[in-house]
């Protein structure tokens, strides 16, 4: 039911699951899909007891008619765009590619409502699923810049009642080298049912978390396995630390001093939005099931974000230029962590190899060589992809408003989507 990372799709351990007929009638849920949540950031209720930190003067956001355009004439994009809504892949998709904060296309297709009919924007709100951790680990890391906690700090600092808590650090979680489970992946369905239409205390759900079973999948710091556990408590750990409501921080440390003007976590599960979410269904009237994501205090830290993809690429142009957090955090964030004997930790190994940093993936194009930053993420009804390569300027981000579902041809279609874009993006820069 979360998001997960996997740069190939962002949707490598995506697990769908249908709930049954009766569970459908009696819930009007057309379909629950379950996913190993990468980017999943939610709003907690506050639960420090000291004061609550006055909130700093914040930058005047930026309004979508002031990002500087420079917009290409790319048809074979469109033809791939406009194709995965002609199979009925996803009922739209926003795009948009940047350099140096100049957008160079910036396109919706298809339909962000296919009951009203609304159309998909670049400057539609969707869910962001998984690459909500990038955003996570940077409120982490401007917390340790602030000097209000250390990245080897034990979790035990701030949970000293999570179990094994002086074990685990703040680093190994950003990482997913703390060993800990998923508390999404293999969760009851009836815990995950419910998490679609209620919201959540943090009290409410530690227990959730604890609960899993077993908690530790491998000794810390030893190997490399995506939790949304860890991700979900960090969230929590900002809150504990900072005094604010993970969505507040968020807006007044991350969104606002990057000019992200439709940028959010909504506080409620009730909060309408334009842009709904979907599982393909070929039977369905209109070939889609709409399927609603998890509340966003349901999955805190590890993926509760709104956003678009204009403004996706300049959360991107901020961070890798200082406007968010210094070099050396954000070199942090994009340096491949270590394990305990030296080695890389590796999301996945193999042609497009990705290892991981701190709450963002890193890997090679292998058709230029070039270093490329990237997080993927989907949860149920969304699926989005966000890169960077850091070298050149440029900036990649797609959102769709589809899981995918199964749908034969939806992870290839993404994949040759981002593909193209990124190398026409390149192409662009060097002529």
């Amino acid at each position: 039911m979360m998001t997960e990372h996997d740069d190939q799709g962002g949707e490598g351990r995506f697990d769908p699951r249908i709930v049954s007929r009766r569970t459908t009638l009696k819930t009007g849920l057309a379909g629950l899909v379950l996913l190993s949540l990468a980017g999943s950031a939610t709003q907690f209720v506050r639960m420090a007891s000291k004061p609550k930190a006055a909130p700093k003067a914040a930058p005047e956001k930026l309004a979508v008619a002031d990002i500087p355009r420079d917009i290409r004439d790319w048809p074979s994009l469109d033809t791939l765009a406009d194709g995965m809504v002609r199979r009925k892949l996803t009922p739209g998709l926003s795009l948009s590619v940047m350099h140096k904060g100049t957008l160079l296309y910036s396109k919706g297709f298809g339909q962000a409502n296919v009951e009203t009919g609304a159309e998909m924007t670049p400057t539609t709100g969707s869910r962001v699923a998984s690459i909500t951790k990038q955003f996570t680990a940077a409120s982490i890391l401007l917390l340790a810049e602030q000097g209000q906690l250390k990245l080897d700090d034990p979790l035990a600092r701030f949970l000293p009642d999570f179990p094994r808590a002086a074990d685990i650090t703040l680093r190994q979680m950003l990482s997913h080298t703390a060993g800990l489970s998923d508390y999404i992946n293999g969760q009851s369905h009836d815990i995950l049912v419910a998490a679609q239409t209620r919201d959540y205390t943090a009290d409410e759900l530690i227990p959730i978390i604890k609960s899993r079973t077993p908690l530790y999948r491998f000794q810390p710091g030893t190997s490399w396995l995506y939790s949304n556990s860890g991700f979900a408590l960090l969230g929590i750990v900002v809150e504990k630390v900072s005094g604010l409501a993970f969505a507040d921080f968020a807006d007044q440390h991350l969104f606002r001093p990057a000019g992200l003007a439709n940028t959010t976590i909504d506080k409620t599960c009730t909060t309408a939005n334009v842009c709904a979410g979907y599982t393909p269904n070929y039977r369905a009237p209109h070939g889609f099931d709409l399927n609603p994501p998890v509340s966003p205090s349901f999955i805190g830290g590890a993926g509760a974000i709104r956003s678009t993809t204009e403004d996706l690429c300049l959360w991107h142009k901020a961070l890798l230029t200082g406007k968010v957090l210094k070099p050396q955090s954000v070199m942090a964030m994009t340096t491949p962590t270590l394990l305990k004997n030296g080695t890389p930790a590796y999301e996945h190994r193999g042609p497009e190899a990705m290892e991981y940093g701190l709450g963002m993936g890193i890997g090679t194009l292998p058709e230029d060589d070039l270093k490329v930053i990237s997080h993927g993420g989907r949860v149920n009804g969304f699926t989005g992809h966000l890169r960077s390569v850091p070298e050149t300027g440029l900036t990649v981000a797609i959102l769709y408003n589809s899981d995918g579902g199964g749908a034969p041809g939806f992870s290839a279609a993404q994949k040759s989507l981002r593909t193209e874009a990124t190398k026409l993006g390149l192409q662009a820069i060097n002529a």
